[in-house]
């Protein structure tokens, strides 16, 4: 019995590895990869503006509007498609919220005269509108506004055909928020649907339906805008959305998954993990060893 001891130990050891493995793995898993540019994402809403694929162009720049990194020439380049959109859907109020932005960023921003006066004309009406208004935004204030920071933790992985609680909280110190939205789809391509989240007292709560939610995976942000409908923050975005993994039918515990040993992979490549010991004991007849039947233990050890 005595040799058995060792053994046993590494079994107990393995229930304490695994579940902090998983807490390591989960918030990777159920963020998405990579971050483009930000002027890619404004090159891409352009060619959806021009697809008149209206709401991704949107989406897209409200991503670009909230890179840290975002130039002026970005800004404002972002504001002038933002009120492109607003102008194309009717929207009035956020068209004149994106153009009051523009000329606060920019006084001196002319539209190409090649424009069509379809803009043209918004454009000249606004700007006259907010010279008169004494330049709303251009003042320099004391201190800038507070940032909005969205709290939400992101469930690492899902049944199948079953609706998420997505919910979290939110610091609007400044009490600039009017909405937040969740952005959902199902898998990691095509358009993303818009819900309303459902707010009070600094939280949020709203549901991906359990249709959108089919394996491999389902992809969401969380959105919060100004009164005028220009994103003030987000979790995740358009480009770059939080990511959930979906259990096929079949699937069992989470050890199962491709993305568990995908993400192992990635954590022991970076020196996190020290080791995973996974034991199986077999269930039915032992096999016959030199002293007799003996029960089979396989054991898998990933080390640094």
């Amino acid at each position: 019995m005595r040799r058995f001891g060792p053994r046993l130990a590494l079994v107990a050891a393995m229930n304490l590895s695994v579940a902090g493995t998983v807490a390591l793995l989960a918030p990777s898993v159920a963020h998405a990869q990579g971050k483009v540019s930000t002027q890619k994402l404004i090159d891409d809403a352009k060619t959806k503006f021009e697809d008149q694929q209206y709401d991704e162009s949107i989406q897209k720049l409200s991503a670009a509007l909230l890179r840290s990194d975002a130039t002026k020439a970005q800004k404002t380049e972002v504001y002038r498609w933002l009120a492109y959109n607003y102008i194309v859907l009717k929207q009035d109020e956020s068209a004149k919220t994106a153009i009051y932005a523009l000329y606060a960023l920019n006084e001196d921003f002319e539209l190409p005269k090649s424009e069509s006066p379809k803009f043209r004309e918004p454009f000249k009406k606004y700007r006259e509108q907010w010279i008169e208004e004494g330049r709303p935004g251009v003042t320099k204030e004391e201190k800038p506004p507070a940032p909005v920071v969205l709290k939400h933790l992101p469930p690492a992985e899902v049944p199948h055909d079953q609706s998420v609680s997505v919910s979290g909280s939110y610091d609007d110190p400044d009490k600039r928020v009017s909405k937040l939205s969740l952005f959902y789809r199902v898998g990691s391509a095509g358009k993303f649907v818009e819900v309303p989240m459902v707010t009070g007292t600094g939280a949020f709560k709203a549901n991906i339906p359990g249709s959108a939610v089919k394996p491999p995976l389902v992809e969401y942000y969380v959105q919060a805008s100004d009164k005028g409908g220009l994103a003030v923050a987000s979790r995740g975005d358009a480009e770059t959305p939080l990511r959930i993994a979906v259990a096929a039918e079949k699937d069992g515990s989470i050890f199962g998954t491709w993305w568990f040993w995908t993400g192992a992979t990635a954590v022991v490549a970076g020196g996190v993990l020290g080791a995973i010991l996974l034991t199986r004991k077999n269930d039915g007849p032992g096999t016959t060893g030199p002293t007799g039947p003996t029960n089979s233990t396989v054991t898998i050890t990933i080390s640094e």
